[in-house]
């Protein structure tokens, strides 16, 4: 896992930053639930669903202070976004905004993480199939 790289404070930012992800469309599924408990867990972060403020967004955000940080924390979020099935418009929003904040701005490289994160969840669908056929 890339998030591997990030420092214990940068994945308790995340971890705050996919619970108001999750929380996005006004409804946490399973799946997304089920992400935060396992990123909890790996990285023995207090297991806390009250989304943050929106206020503190780019306070925290500081804490990403590398470029490579920066593309994990994308990543993650996305991630996190497709765990329903779908990367929905409020979601996007959301992460378009972070991504804003942190000065990674460029469509493209945004599209590249996107399709890093969809690759990933094809590559363990056709895994699971093949291996349940």
């Amino acid at each position: 896992m890339f998030v591997e790289r990030l420092t214990p404070e940068q994945r308790q930012v995340v971890f705050d930053l996919a619970v108001m992800l999750a929380a996005a469309d006004h409804e946490v599924s399973e799946e997304e639930l089920e992400y935060l408990k396992s990123f909890s867990e790996a990285f023995n972060i207090p297991f806390n669903i009250e989304p943050i403020s929106e206020d503190q967004l780019e306070d925290l955000l500081t804490i990403f202070d590398t470029r490579t940080s920066k593309i994990i924390l994308l990543q993650e979020l996305i991630k996190l976004s497709y765990k329903d099935g779908h990367f929905g418009k409020e979601e996007q929003d959301k992460v378009f905004r972070i991504a804003q904040t942190i000065g990674l701005n460029d469509a493209d490289l945004l599209l590249r993480i996107e399709a890093w994160v969809r690759e990933g969840f094809n590559w363990l669908y056709e895994g699971e199939e093949l291996l349940n056929s």
